[in-house]
This record gives C-alpha cells, sequence and structure tokens, in this order.
C-alpha cells in the first residue's frame, strides 16, 4: 500500500544526474486471468524492452520481488527503482493493472494515478436501525473498518397505546443510531480521508441515513446496495470494488461531455496537448483529464518553469537551456499532483477527437 506522504516522495523525486535513470514497472499479476509463469514471464519481457535503458540492479531487484519475495495476494504489482540514489518502492495492490514498463529521470506515475483515480479512498457504510459499519477503502484494501453501536431497537407486537408509545421510543433509539453513524461519516467525507461514499443495506434504512448527512457528504453518495449488516469485509470489498468501475465509467463519460461541451462554446476549458500545457503554466488548471494511454514528448525549462510542444534548445521566456520530456502527460499529472489538483483518467481513448487530453480551468 502506498500513502500520500510516499506519493508526494515519488512526485518530488529527480534524479541529480542524466546518467541516472529510474526504472518503472506496472505488471498484471491476477490469478483470474494470468498463472504464475504467465505473469513471470511478461516481467522478464518488460524488462528485455528496456535492455541498454535500465540498471541492472534495478532489474534484477524487480525479478528477485517477483520470483522470491512476493507473496501472491494481489491483482497488480508497481515497482519503482533506482539503486544509484537507493530509490525502492514495490506495491501490491487489489486493483488491476496494465503490463507497462518506463526508464526515465523520475517515476513513471501516470499510471499510478489513474489507478488512484478510479480506486482511491472511498467508504462504504452498511446500515441499520442499530447503527452502522464503516468500511474504508484504499486501492481495493480495506484500511479501516468503525463499529457504530447504538441503543437495541426492537419492534414490539402488541397494540393499543402502550404499543404506539414504544414504538417511538424505537423509532427515537433508530434516528439516534442513524445520526451518531452519519456524523462519523460526514467527518470521514470533511477531512478528505474518503472521496466517495457508498451506503448499504435496506432501502428504508439507506434513504433515512442519506437525510441525515450534510450535503456536502450527500454529494459524495456514487451508488447503493442492498445488504445485510452482517456481510463480512472481504464481500463488502469485491462488491464495492465492481460497483466503484461501473459508476467510474459513466462519470467519466459525463465529464467528458461536459468539457467538450464547455470548451466549444468558449467557456473555461482547455483541449489538446499546447493549450493544456499553456492553461497549465499559467496556473488556470484546476481539473486535469487525459487518456490514459496518451504519451508526447515535450521541452521544460528547469530556470523558468516553461513547458512546451514545439521542438528547441533554449528558452522562449528566460533563454535558458532546454531539457527534453519523455512524456508531458506525466509531467502534468506530476504538477498537478504536488497542486492537489484533481486529475481523471479516461479509457479507450475517449478524448481522442479532442487531443487526447484536456482541463477544466479556473477562469
Amino acid at each position: 500500500m502506498i500513502d500520500q506522504s510516499e506519493l508526494q516522495k515519488l512526485v518530488d523525486f529527480d534524479a541529480p544526474r542524466k546518467d541516472v535513470t529510474v526504472l518503472s514497472l506496472y505488471l498484471d499479476v491476477d490469478p483470474r486471468s494470468r498463472t504464475v509463469e504467465e505473469y513471470r514471464l511478461a516481467m522478464r519481457h518488460l524488462l528485455e524492452s528496456v535492455d541498454g535503458q535500465a540498471n541492472k540492479q534495478d532489474r534484477a531487484r524487480i525479478e528477485r520481488f517477483v520470483e522470491k519475495e512476493y507473496d501472491r495476494q494481489g491483482r497488480g504489482l508497481v515497482f519503482f527503482s533506482c539503486s544509484a540514489e537507493d530509490l525502492w518502492y514495490a506495491i501490491p495492490l487489489m486493483t488491476p493493472v496494465n503490463d507497462t514498463v518506463f526508464t526515465g529521470l523520475r517515476p513513471y506515475i501516470k499510471p499510478l494515478g489513474g489507478i488512484l483515480d478510479t480506486y482511491g479512498r472511498y467508504g462504504v457504510v452498511l446500515v441499520d436501525k442499530e447503527g452502522a459499519r464503516i468500511f474504508v477503502f484504499n486501492l481495493g484494501r480495506v484500511e479501516g473498518i468503525t463499529d457504530v453501536v447504538g441503543e437495541d431497537v426492537k419492534r414490539h407486537k402488541q397494540g393499543g397505546w402502550a404499543s404506539s408509545r414504544f414504538q417511538r421510543h424505537e423509532d427515537e433509539a433508530a434516528y439516534r443510531n442513524l445520526k451518531e453513524a452519519a456524523d462519523i461519516s460526514a467527518e470521514l467525507v470533511r477531512t478528505g480521508q474518503i472521496r466517495r461514499l457508498i451506503l448499504a443495506g435496506t432501502d428504508a434504512n439507506v434513504a433515512q441515513f442519506t437525510t441525515l448527512l450534510p450535503k456536502q457528504s450527500q454529494q459524495a453518495i456514487v451508488t447503493t446496495f442492498n445488504a445485510d449488516v452482517s456481510t463480512s469485509a472481504g464481500e463488502i470489498g469485491e462488491r464495492s470494488l465492481m460497483l466503484i468501475r461501473e459508476v467510474d465509467v459513466t462519470r467519466k463519460q459525463q465529464l467528458v461531455q461536459r468539457l467538450v461541451t464547455t470548451a466549444s462554446k468558449g467557456g473555461p476549458a482547455a483541449l489538446g496537448l499546447g493549450n493544456t500545457l499553456a492553461a497549465g503554466f499559467a496556473g488556470r488548471v484546476h481539473h486535469l483529464l487525459l487518456d490514459d494511454n496518451f504519451a508526447a514528448p515535450a521541452v521544460r525549462c528547469d530556470n523558468c518553469g516553461y513547458v512546451g510542444i514545439e521542438e528547441a534548445d533554449i528558452c522562449p521566456l528566460c533563454e535558458a537551456a532546454l531539457r527534453v520530456l519523455p512524456d508531458a502527460a506525466d509531467s502534468l499529472v506530476r504538477w498537478a499532483m504536488t497542486q492537489d489538483l484533481e486529475v481523471t483518467f479516461l479509457a479507450d481513448n475517449a478524448l481522442q477527437e479532442a487531443g487526447h487530453i484536456g482541463a477544466f480551468l479556473r477562469y
């Protein structure tokens, strides 16, 4: 697992010399689609493809981990290795990844950004009249479970005045139980510990629980499903992963449509690499969108920060020497992460006709 502080270290890392490279590798190890021998063979092919570019120690360390140290408890593996600078990350994930290998002066974090965009920090609240179980997931793994246990709620069958009084008492207890769970859930959303909410339980309990959440938390709800309060964490995790993927497809389709429409009407949006880089350089971007397989070179000035897509050796702003960025999209993602901006990765070349990349702007 990788937390925010470790992710920030990856974002900030930059090799001090041009002869020092970082080897980044993403490997699909999902047992549902690959045997152990199949993903080991895929790893070897990936490493052979960067023979002569990657440090031999880095290649050997990744091979050793996959063949001797990996416990086979995951669906994806992500590696960042730079022996010369003592950089080493081996990150098992419960979420799927696509085979990718890259060498450069920095860790290739764009695919990891896509995984975080889809599967990063969401909560499942399993609600019941007597309380709730709040599951916090990150990258497919459960990070915490909070049990909110309130007063017992029992329905009384006898009729008459006494029954109505007991009924009111139990309804009030159920309300207090749900309210306590709602307050805890809202605090997790408010503090950024979870970005999205999935609610589970009976239709009636979920509906009542929703009304007890503040507006910010209601807006974080992405879907609901029926489940019994005794459902295991494993079952909740599998079901929620499937739902997150489904919801994500619809969310991204709507975002692409809104981005293209906004740009076509002359609104605060940019399309294409050149326009998006220019907007980023001016500090106008607040939400970056890009096709997850998009890569294109650019040039950057380390003196003033200028980034451009036209080939040049000298910065047009400060006349310092420019260096080539092998993947400008990765650089944009890295920059967006340092600015704590939202980044959305799109599948199936959803932005192909618009240049594979774009952004919603501040103005």
